[in-house]
């Protein structure tokens, strides 16, 4: 099963999947944390704790327009925080 259609699966019953800080990241695309902020992950990521509120849960908001070659990190910390 190639990554385009495991998204598309994985939308499929209408729920939004959630994931804790610390797990791995499955579907590349756009991910909102419970405090509003929003970040590109991809596939082989870490799911990042928020700098101030600590652990935080992720919901897959879908594939990004635009997917990046490579991860958004940059020197180990995490772009847009």
């Amino acid at each position: 099963m190639d990554w385009e259609e495991r998204v598309r699966n994985h939308g499929k019953h209408g729920a939004k999947r959630r994931f804790k800080s610390g797990q791995w990241v499955q579907f590349e695309g756009l991910y909102m944390d419970d405090w509003g902020g929003d970040l590109l992950l991809l596939q082989g990521d870490l799911f990042p704790a928020h700098p101030q509120m600590g652990d935080t849960a992720w919901t897959y908001m879908g594939p990004s327009a635009i997917l990046q070659p490579k991860s958004p990190k940059l020197n180990g910390h995490f772009v847009g925080f």
